[in-house]
């Protein structure tokens, strides 16, 4: 892989002292962690569960690299539990659904504010790190293209055509929950614009989530999943910005 195989921190099945602080962006709480001075700042748009531990981690084990990482609740802490998407939950789940307030558009301007946000004085590249949800609200936001990277993990709701809002170095890790020839095609017109500049992986074994949310940090195997997602990130991102 890349030195980050062996200076990115283990995974931990949990996750009782996160490394970074509780701060607001644009009036948003806020997860900031990694060097205040770094020439390298990333902006993560979560998954619908919003900061989950295994999100949080995923966010410092990046900042282990050099990174200052922030990830807003653009969602404004109207997430769905996990008891939603168990047996007996599918009420409560279509009650929540059908007020989501995390459509595809109703976050853009917010994303796009964040993203000026974290170009602070001193930072020279920026990259965004969409995952499930979160990616398809990265690809229809406001400035998207004003950064140095696009990173989207196990994509939610990916059409061909976001093939053609990309135009900055991409890394697309799809799973089994993901239609392969979308997220192909999605990586071919991107990289049709930037030859040779994208990544695209695709864990046909591994479930929509196991890099977000959705990861089982108890089980070994998975934590292992979990951990190479970040690794394929951080080489992304060394070898990108």
């Amino acid at each position: 892989m890349s030195n980050c195989c062996q200076t990115i921190p283990p995974v931990l099945a949990e996750y009782p002292k996160p490394k970074g602080k509780w701060t607001e962006l644009n009036g948003l709480k806020t997860y900031v962690t990694g060097p205040e001075d770094a020439k390298k700042s990333l902006l993560i748009i979560y998954d619908i569960f919003g900061f989950s531990n295994q999100l949080i981690q995923g966010a410092d084990l990046l900042a282990s690299q050099g990174y200052r990482v922030t990830m807003p609740d653009f969602l404004l802490g109207d997430h769905p539990t996990m008891a939603m998407f168990q047996p007996g939950g599918e009420e409560d789940r279509a009650k929540y659904f059908s007020k989501f307030p995390g459509n595809q558009q109703s976050q853009s301007e917010a994303i796009g504010k964040a993203l000026t946000a974290i170009k602070a004085p001193g930072v020279e590249k920026t990259a965004v790190i969409g995952l499930c949800w979160g990616y398809k609200a990265m690809v229809v936001a406001e400035n998207i293209n004003e950064t140095d990277a696009i990173i989207g993990v196990h994509p939610t709701f990916p059409a061909p055509e976001d093939g053609d809002l990309i135009n900055k170095p991409s890394l697309i890790i799809a799973t089994a929950g993901e239609e392969p020839a979308v997220m192909e095609a999605i990586h071919a017109k991107v990289n049709a614009k930037l030859p040779g500049k994208n990544v695209y992986h695709h864990f046909p074994d591994r479930i929509h989530g196991f890099a977000g949310s959705r990861a089982d940090l108890n089980d070994p195997v998975k934590r292992e999943e979990f951990a190479e997602a970040y690794q394929i990130i951080a080489k992304f991102l060394k070898d990108t910005i």
